[in-house]
Protein backbone atom coordinates (compact mmCIF):
# COMPACT_ATOMS: atom_id res chain seq x y z
CA UNK A 1 0.00 0.00 0.00
CA UNK A 2 1.22 3.09 -0.74
CA UNK A 3 2.62 5.91 1.72
CA UNK A 4 -1.08 8.06 1.05
CA UNK A 5 -2.97 4.66 1.17
CA UNK A 6 -1.62 3.68 4.93
CA UNK A 7 -2.41 7.89 5.76
CA UNK A 8 -5.82 7.37 4.60
CA UNK A 9 -6.68 4.03 6.38
CA UNK A 10 -5.15 5.06 9.64
CA UNK A 11 -7.68 8.17 9.44
CA UNK A 12 -10.83 5.40 8.56
CA UNK A 13 -9.68 3.92 11.78
CA UNK A 14 -9.83 6.85 13.46
CA UNK A 15 -13.30 7.44 12.71
CA UNK A 16 -14.54 4.41 13.69
CA UNK A 17 -12.61 4.64 16.90
CA UNK A 18 -14.82 8.31 17.36
CA UNK A 19 -18.19 6.04 16.72
CA UNK A 20 -16.77 3.77 19.18
CA UNK A 21 -15.95 6.18 21.92
CA UNK A 22 -19.07 8.00 21.03
CA UNK A 23 -21.16 4.99 21.95
CA UNK A 24 -19.14 4.10 24.77
CA UNK A 25 -19.64 7.46 26.36
CA UNK A 26 -22.91 7.46 25.96
CA UNK A 27 -22.72 5.08 29.73
CA UNK A 28 -21.87 8.30 31.61
CA UNK A 29 -23.45 10.97 29.82
CA UNK A 30 -26.38 11.83 27.13
CA UNK A 31 -25.25 15.31 26.88
CA UNK A 32 -24.54 15.61 22.92
CA UNK A 33 -21.72 18.30 23.21
CA UNK A 34 -19.92 16.17 25.82
CA UNK A 35 -19.83 13.22 23.75
CA UNK A 36 -19.00 15.20 20.66
CA UNK A 37 -15.60 16.08 22.53
CA UNK A 38 -14.89 12.64 23.44
CA UNK A 39 -15.42 11.33 19.96
CA UNK A 40 -13.09 14.47 18.86
CA UNK A 41 -10.49 13.45 21.33
CA UNK A 42 -10.80 10.07 19.95
CA UNK A 43 -10.36 10.30 16.99
CA UNK A 44 -7.32 12.82 17.29
CA UNK A 45 -5.84 10.24 19.65
CA UNK A 46 -6.12 7.22 16.96
CA UNK A 47 -5.22 8.77 14.50
CA UNK A 48 -1.80 10.90 15.72
CA UNK A 49 -0.94 7.05 16.96
CA UNK A 50 -1.88 4.89 13.45
CA UNK A 51 0.20 7.89 11.38
CA UNK A 52 2.79 7.24 13.68
CA UNK A 53 2.91 3.97 12.94
CA UNK A 54 1.98 4.53 9.00
CA UNK A 55 5.44 6.84 8.74
CA UNK A 56 7.35 4.12 10.58
CA UNK A 57 6.69 1.60 8.04
CA UNK A 58 7.40 3.76 5.07
CA UNK A 59 10.36 5.34 6.02
CA UNK A 60 13.57 4.93 7.41
CA UNK A 61 15.21 5.87 11.03
CA UNK A 62 16.82 8.92 10.16
CA UNK A 63 13.70 10.13 8.23
CA UNK A 64 11.29 9.40 10.87
CA UNK A 65 13.02 12.27 12.63
CA UNK A 66 12.50 15.06 10.15
CA UNK A 67 8.71 13.39 9.24
CA UNK A 68 6.44 15.51 10.84
CA UNK A 69 3.81 15.53 8.17
CA UNK A 70 1.54 13.41 9.54
CA UNK A 71 0.55 16.35 11.76
CA UNK A 72 -0.66 18.20 8.57
CA UNK A 73 -2.69 14.96 8.10
CA UNK A 74 -3.75 14.84 11.04
CA UNK A 75 -5.16 18.12 11.56
CA UNK A 76 -6.89 18.04 7.62
CA UNK A 77 -8.15 15.01 8.73
CA UNK A 78 -10.00 16.07 11.67
CA UNK A 79 -11.68 19.08 9.71
CA UNK A 80 -12.40 16.62 7.48
CA UNK A 81 -14.04 14.51 10.28
CA UNK A 82 -15.80 17.33 12.26
CA UNK A 83 -17.21 18.35 9.10
CA UNK A 84 -18.68 14.95 8.27
CA UNK A 85 -20.01 14.76 12.13
CA UNK A 86 -21.46 18.12 12.22
CA UNK A 87 -23.61 17.29 8.88
CA UNK A 88 -24.03 13.98 8.58
CA UNK A 89 -25.03 13.01 12.41
CA UNK A 90 -25.19 16.66 14.30
CA UNK A 91 -27.30 18.29 12.01
CA UNK A 92 -31.33 17.01 12.04
CA UNK A 93 -32.61 16.98 8.10
CA UNK A 94 -35.20 19.31 7.10
CA UNK A 95 -38.47 18.68 8.30
CA UNK A 96 -40.32 17.80 5.28
CA UNK A 97 -43.56 16.31 6.70
CA UNK A 98 -45.87 18.42 8.44
CA UNK A 99 -47.64 16.83 12.52
CA UNK A 100 -50.98 15.25 11.40
CA UNK A 101 -54.02 17.64 12.11
CA UNK A 102 -56.19 16.83 15.56
CA UNK A 103 -59.60 17.98 14.06
CA UNK A 104 -62.16 15.84 14.13
CA UNK A 105 -60.92 13.43 17.06
CA UNK A 106 -62.25 12.94 20.62
CA UNK A 107 -59.40 11.34 23.36
CA UNK A 108 -58.96 9.54 26.52
CA UNK A 109 -56.20 10.25 29.01
CA UNK A 110 -55.01 7.32 30.72
CA UNK A 111 -53.20 6.71 34.10
CA UNK A 112 -49.55 7.69 33.40
CA UNK A 113 -51.69 10.72 31.65
CA UNK A 114 -50.93 9.95 28.04
CA UNK A 115 -53.52 10.92 25.20
CA UNK A 116 -54.97 8.32 22.93
CA UNK A 117 -56.82 10.09 20.31
CA UNK A 118 -59.97 7.92 19.04
CA UNK A 119 -63.51 8.51 17.04
CA UNK A 120 -66.61 6.99 17.56
CA UNK A 121 -69.52 5.83 15.63
CA UNK A 122 -72.48 5.15 17.51
CA UNK A 123 -74.81 2.32 17.09
CA UNK A 124 -77.95 3.58 14.83
CA UNK A 125 -79.93 0.95 16.04
CA UNK A 126 -80.99 -0.18 19.86
CA UNK A 127 -77.65 -1.74 21.12
CA UNK A 128 -77.26 -5.74 20.32
CA UNK A 129 -73.64 -6.11 22.04
CA UNK A 130 -70.17 -5.04 23.62
CA UNK A 131 -68.83 -2.31 21.82
CA UNK A 132 -66.47 -2.95 18.68
CA UNK A 133 -62.83 -1.45 19.58
CA UNK A 134 -60.89 -1.70 16.11
CA UNK A 135 -56.93 -2.11 16.44
CA UNK A 136 -54.82 -0.99 13.54
CA UNK A 137 -51.68 -2.66 12.11
CA UNK A 138 -48.34 -1.68 11.70
CA UNK A 139 -46.98 -1.32 14.56
CA UNK A 140 -46.96 2.30 14.27
CA UNK A 141 -49.06 2.90 11.07
CA UNK A 142 -52.20 4.56 12.50
CA UNK A 143 -55.68 4.36 11.77
CA UNK A 144 -57.19 7.83 12.49
CA UNK A 145 -55.10 10.09 9.65
CA UNK A 146 -56.68 8.11 6.81
CA UNK A 147 -59.72 7.79 8.66
CA UNK A 148 -60.17 11.92 9.08
CA UNK A 149 -58.54 12.12 5.55
CA UNK A 150 -60.83 10.19 3.72
CA UNK A 151 -63.73 9.63 5.46
CA UNK A 152 -64.13 5.98 5.59
CA UNK A 153 -64.60 3.71 8.57
CA UNK A 154 -64.04 0.24 7.94
CA UNK A 155 -66.21 -1.16 10.84
CA UNK A 156 -68.82 1.09 10.56
CA UNK A 157 -71.44 -1.13 8.75
CA UNK A 158 -71.53 -2.45 12.16
CA UNK A 159 -73.07 0.46 13.47
CA UNK A 160 -76.24 -0.52 11.59
CA UNK A 161 -76.68 -3.34 13.69
CA UNK A 162 -76.45 -2.21 16.85
CA UNK A 163 -72.74 -1.57 17.91
CA UNK A 164 -70.72 1.21 19.13
CA UNK A 165 -67.52 1.11 17.13
CA UNK A 166 -64.40 2.93 18.02
CA UNK A 167 -61.01 3.72 15.78
CA UNK A 168 -57.87 4.65 18.30
CA UNK A 169 -54.12 5.35 17.40
CA UNK A 170 -51.83 3.29 19.46
CA UNK A 171 -49.60 4.77 22.03
CA UNK A 172 -46.40 6.46 19.73
CA UNK A 173 -48.66 6.70 16.50
CA UNK A 174 -51.04 9.15 14.94
CA UNK A 175 -53.04 11.70 16.80
CA UNK A 176 -51.61 9.80 20.31
CA UNK A 177 -49.16 10.93 21.91
CA UNK A 178 -45.30 9.21 21.58
CA UNK A 179 -43.25 8.70 24.74
CA UNK A 180 -40.46 10.73 25.71
CA UNK A 181 -38.10 7.97 25.49
CA UNK A 182 -35.51 9.98 26.72
CA UNK A 183 -36.64 8.83 30.39
CA UNK A 184 -39.38 6.96 29.24
CA UNK A 185 -39.44 2.70 29.25
CA UNK A 186 -39.79 1.98 25.68
CA UNK A 187 -43.31 0.72 23.57
CA UNK A 188 -43.61 -3.07 23.93
CA UNK A 189 -46.08 -5.76 23.25
CA UNK A 190 -47.31 -5.52 27.59
CA UNK A 191 -47.69 -1.71 27.32
CA UNK A 192 -50.33 -1.55 24.49
CA UNK A 193 -52.27 -4.91 26.24
CA UNK A 194 -52.00 -2.34 29.18
CA UNK A 195 -53.34 0.29 27.49
CA UNK A 196 -56.15 -1.41 25.70
CA UNK A 197 -57.40 -2.23 29.43
CA UNK A 198 -57.34 1.14 30.07
CA UNK A 199 -59.40 1.77 27.07
CA UNK A 200 -62.01 -0.48 27.76
CA UNK A 201 -62.45 0.89 31.25
CA UNK A 202 -62.76 4.59 29.75
CA UNK A 203 -65.39 3.12 27.25
CA UNK A 204 -67.04 1.82 30.28
CA UNK A 205 -67.83 -1.49 29.14
CA UNK A 206 -67.77 -4.81 30.89
CA UNK A 207 -66.16 -6.86 27.58
CA UNK A 208 -65.55 -5.96 23.96
CA UNK A 209 -65.23 -7.25 20.85
CA UNK A 210 -61.81 -6.46 18.95
CA UNK A 211 -61.54 -6.18 15.63
CA UNK A 212 -57.06 -6.79 15.09
CA UNK A 213 -55.75 -5.58 11.55
CA UNK A 214 -52.86 -6.82 10.42
CA UNK A 215 -50.01 -6.39 13.47
CA UNK A 216 -53.79 -5.31 15.91
CA UNK A 217 -54.68 -9.09 15.17
CA UNK A 218 -51.66 -9.91 17.42
CA UNK A 219 -52.69 -7.22 19.98
CA UNK A 220 -56.04 -8.58 19.89
CA UNK A 221 -54.74 -12.55 20.71
CA UNK A 222 -52.30 -10.96 23.52
CA UNK A 223 -55.09 -9.14 25.17
CA UNK A 224 -57.28 -11.91 25.17
CA UNK A 225 -54.53 -14.22 26.79
CA UNK A 226 -54.31 -11.75 29.75
CA UNK A 227 -57.98 -10.67 29.69
CA UNK A 228 -60.04 -13.83 28.47
CA UNK A 229 -63.35 -12.87 30.05
CA UNK A 230 -63.22 -9.04 28.61
CA UNK A 231 -63.37 -10.43 25.08
CA UNK A 232 -66.89 -11.10 23.70
CA UNK A 233 -65.87 -11.70 20.33
CA UNK A 234 -62.93 -11.28 18.16
CA UNK A 235 -62.58 -10.45 13.98
CA UNK A 236 -58.79 -10.83 12.50
CA UNK A 237 -58.51 -8.55 9.38
CA UNK A 238 -55.68 -9.94 7.34
CA UNK A 239 -53.93 -11.03 10.27
CA UNK A 240 -50.03 -10.63 11.31
CA UNK A 241 -48.33 -13.72 12.99
CA UNK A 242 -49.52 -14.88 16.45
CA UNK A 243 -46.10 -15.71 16.95
CA UNK A 244 -43.50 -13.05 15.80
CA UNK A 245 -40.86 -15.62 16.54
CA UNK A 246 -42.30 -18.14 14.70
CA UNK A 247 -42.13 -15.99 11.43
CA UNK A 248 -39.24 -13.37 10.95
CA UNK A 249 -40.04 -13.02 7.79
CA UNK A 250 -43.86 -13.53 6.59
CA UNK A 251 -43.83 -11.79 3.42
CA UNK A 252 -45.16 -13.91 0.44
CA UNK A 253 -42.60 -13.56 -2.00
CA UNK A 254 -45.22 -13.76 -4.73
CA UNK A 255 -46.49 -10.02 -3.09
CA UNK A 256 -43.54 -8.63 -4.73
CA UNK A 257 -44.26 -6.88 -7.70
CA UNK A 258 -41.29 -7.27 -10.83
CA UNK A 259 -38.74 -4.02 -10.68
CA UNK A 260 -36.27 -2.43 -12.58
CA UNK A 261 -32.87 -2.66 -11.29
CA UNK A 262 -32.61 1.54 -11.11
CA UNK A 263 -36.44 1.19 -9.03
CA UNK A 264 -34.11 -1.62 -6.78
CA UNK A 265 -31.50 0.21 -6.10
CA UNK A 266 -32.98 3.71 -5.18
CA UNK A 267 -35.40 1.67 -2.79
CA UNK A 268 -32.14 0.12 -1.53
CA UNK A 269 -30.47 3.16 -0.92
CA UNK A 270 -33.80 4.94 0.87
CA UNK A 271 -34.35 2.26 2.88
CA UNK A 272 -30.82 2.45 4.48
CA UNK A 273 -31.24 4.60 7.81
CA UNK A 274 -29.15 7.50 7.20
CA UNK A 275 -25.72 8.02 8.76
CA UNK A 276 -27.44 9.65 11.86
CA UNK A 277 -29.71 7.14 12.22
CA UNK A 278 -27.68 4.07 12.60
CA UNK A 279 -25.15 6.41 14.72
CA UNK A 280 -28.49 7.01 17.02
CA UNK A 281 -29.10 2.71 16.96
CA UNK A 282 -25.71 2.07 18.00
CA UNK A 283 -25.79 4.91 21.29
CA UNK A 284 -29.17 3.35 21.94
CA UNK A 285 -27.33 -0.32 23.04
CA UNK A 286 -25.81 1.67 25.95
CA UNK A 287 -27.68 4.58 26.63
CA UNK A 288 -31.28 4.90 25.19
CA UNK A 289 -31.43 8.02 26.53
CA UNK A 290 -28.29 9.68 24.56
CA UNK A 291 -30.03 7.83 21.97
CA UNK A 292 -33.33 9.66 21.58
CA UNK A 293 -31.74 13.20 22.39
CA UNK A 294 -30.00 13.00 19.33
CA UNK A 295 -32.12 11.60 17.28
CA UNK A 296 -36.04 12.59 17.90
CA UNK A 297 -39.75 10.87 16.64
CA UNK A 298 -39.77 12.91 14.04
CA UNK A 299 -36.69 12.27 12.19
CA UNK A 300 -37.17 8.55 12.24
CA UNK A 301 -40.83 8.54 11.18
CA UNK A 302 -40.19 10.89 8.41
CA UNK A 303 -37.50 8.05 6.92
CA UNK A 304 -39.74 5.82 7.87
CA UNK A 305 -42.53 7.11 6.02
CA UNK A 306 -40.52 8.00 2.74
CA UNK A 307 -38.93 4.31 2.68
CA UNK A 308 -42.03 2.83 3.55
CA UNK A 309 -44.39 4.77 1.15
CA UNK A 310 -41.78 4.27 -2.06
CA UNK A 311 -41.94 0.84 -1.14
CA UNK A 312 -45.09 0.19 -1.41
CA UNK A 313 -45.61 2.41 -5.24
CA UNK A 314 -43.78 -0.22 -6.13
CA UNK A 315 -45.31 -3.08 -4.85
CA UNK A 316 -42.71 -4.26 -2.50
CA UNK A 317 -45.20 -5.82 -1.15
CA UNK A 318 -48.14 -5.57 -3.21
CA UNK A 319 -51.79 -4.92 -0.74
CA UNK A 320 -53.82 -5.61 -3.73
CA UNK A 321 -55.19 -7.83 -6.27
CA UNK A 322 -55.37 -4.24 -8.48
CA UNK A 323 -52.74 -3.95 -11.29
CA UNK A 324 -52.13 -0.62 -9.73
CA UNK A 325 -50.20 -1.39 -6.28
CA UNK A 326 -51.06 1.94 -4.42
CA UNK A 327 -54.95 1.50 -5.50
CA UNK A 328 -56.99 2.15 -2.51
CA UNK A 329 -54.05 3.28 -0.16
CA UNK A 330 -55.22 5.74 2.13
CA UNK A 331 -52.40 8.99 3.12
CA UNK A 332 -49.20 7.50 4.52
CA UNK A 333 -49.29 10.13 7.61
CA UNK A 334 -48.33 10.32 11.37
CA UNK A 335 -46.21 6.83 10.90
CA UNK A 336 -44.56 5.98 14.09
CA UNK A 337 -41.13 4.23 13.56
CA UNK A 338 -39.95 3.52 17.28
CA UNK A 339 -44.02 2.43 18.52
CA UNK A 340 -42.85 -0.22 15.54
CA UNK A 341 -39.63 -1.03 16.22
CA UNK A 342 -39.59 -1.10 19.63
CA UNK A 343 -42.75 -3.10 19.74
CA UNK A 344 -41.60 -5.52 17.27
CA UNK A 345 -38.46 -6.36 19.11
CA UNK A 346 -40.55 -6.81 22.15
CA UNK A 347 -43.05 -9.11 20.42
CA UNK A 348 -40.35 -11.53 19.26
CA UNK A 349 -38.87 -12.16 23.12
CA UNK A 350 -42.51 -13.72 23.76
CA UNK A 351 -43.05 -17.06 24.41
CA UNK A 352 -45.38 -19.62 21.85
CA UNK A 353 -48.59 -18.62 22.76
CA UNK A 354 -50.48 -21.44 20.99
CA UNK A 355 -50.61 -24.37 24.06
CA UNK A 356 -52.49 -21.25 26.01
CA UNK A 357 -54.56 -20.44 23.67
CA UNK A 358 -55.73 -24.22 23.45
CA UNK A 359 -58.71 -23.24 26.64
CA UNK A 360 -59.95 -20.16 25.47
CA UNK A 361 -63.29 -21.00 23.72
CA UNK A 362 -63.98 -17.12 22.36
CA UNK A 363 -65.60 -16.85 18.48
CA UNK A 364 -62.89 -16.25 16.63
CA UNK A 365 -63.14 -15.07 12.95
CA UNK A 366 -60.39 -14.91 10.48
CA UNK A 367 -60.86 -13.00 7.49
CA UNK A 368 -58.06 -12.80 4.82
CA UNK A 369 -58.06 -11.88 0.72
CA UNK A 370 -57.03 -13.69 -1.35
CA UNK A 371 -54.27 -11.13 -2.21
CA UNK A 372 -53.06 -10.46 0.74
CA UNK A 373 -49.21 -9.87 1.26
CA UNK A 374 -48.46 -12.46 4.11
CA UNK A 375 -47.80 -16.01 3.55
CA UNK A 376 -50.93 -18.32 4.45
CA UNK A 377 -49.35 -20.19 6.92
CA UNK A 378 -49.90 -16.86 9.02
CA UNK A 379 -53.61 -17.31 9.24
CA UNK A 380 -53.83 -20.85 9.59
CA UNK A 381 -51.71 -20.84 12.91
CA UNK A 382 -54.76 -18.91 14.27
CA UNK A 383 -57.08 -21.57 13.00
CA UNK A 384 -54.86 -24.36 14.64
CA UNK A 385 -54.23 -22.25 17.70
CA UNK A 386 -57.76 -20.98 18.58
CA UNK A 387 -60.91 -23.91 19.06
CA UNK A 388 -63.33 -21.08 18.17
CA UNK A 389 -61.69 -19.80 14.94
CA UNK A 390 -63.75 -20.19 12.01
CA UNK A 391 -61.67 -18.95 8.75
CA UNK A 392 -63.05 -16.88 5.54
CA UNK A 393 -61.05 -16.44 2.46
CA UNK A 394 -62.40 -13.35 0.19
CA UNK A 395 -61.38 -13.37 -3.47
CA UNK A 396 -60.45 -10.12 -5.51
CA UNK A 397 -59.42 -8.20 -1.73
CA UNK A 398 -55.83 -7.93 -0.57
CA UNK A 399 -54.71 -6.82 2.77
CA UNK A 400 -56.85 -3.59 3.13
CA UNK A 401 -59.88 -6.07 2.33
CA UNK A 402 -62.51 -3.02 2.85
CA UNK A 403 -61.16 -0.83 0.27
CA UNK A 404 -61.74 -3.88 -2.80
CA UNK A 405 -64.77 -6.38 -0.76
CA UNK A 406 -66.59 -3.76 1.43
CA UNK A 407 -70.01 -5.23 0.99
CA UNK A 408 -68.92 -9.19 1.43
CA UNK A 409 -66.92 -7.95 4.25
CA UNK A 410 -69.79 -6.23 5.50
CA UNK A 411 -72.00 -9.61 5.03
CA UNK A 412 -69.51 -11.73 6.59
CA UNK A 413 -68.98 -9.81 9.46
CA UNK A 414 -72.35 -8.85 10.25
CA UNK A 415 -73.20 -12.38 10.59
CA UNK A 416 -70.51 -13.33 12.81
CA UNK A 417 -71.43 -10.11 15.18
CA UNK A 418 -75.24 -10.97 15.04
CA UNK A 419 -74.30 -15.06 15.90
CA UNK A 420 -75.31 -16.31 12.48
CA UNK A 421 -73.83 -18.76 10.48
CA UNK A 422 -71.00 -17.10 8.19
CA UNK A 423 -71.51 -17.49 5.06
CA UNK A 424 -68.25 -18.43 2.70
CA UNK A 425 -66.71 -19.99 5.85
CA UNK A 426 -64.08 -22.76 5.45
CA UNK A 427 -64.27 -24.08 9.03
CA UNK A 428 -61.26 -25.47 10.65
CA UNK A 429 -60.80 -29.23 10.73
CA UNK A 430 -61.40 -31.29 13.77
Amino acid sequence: MTRTGLRLAALALAAVAAILAWVLGALFTHRLSVLALIALAAFVATGHGLLRFAANLRTDARSRQRNTVHFAWLAAGAAVYMSIAHFAVGRAPRRTIEPVSQQGADSWTLDDGTRIAFVHTPARVERRGPPIVMLHGGPGVPELPPILETGVRPLDFAADSGFDVYYYDQRGAGLSDRLDLRSAIPYSVAMHVADLEQIRRRIGADSVILAGHGWGATLAINYMLQYPARVARVVLLSPAPLWYAGYPDFVDPSARAKITDVDASALALLERPPLRLLVGRLTATTSTRAAHTLVTDWEADQWWTEATGRALRLGQPRVTCRSDPTWGLPPLTGLGFFAYSYTVASALDLPDPRTALASITTAVLVVRGLCDYTIGHVAQDYLDALPGAVYVAIPGAGYLIWTEQAPLLERIASDFLLGRAVPLAFYKPR
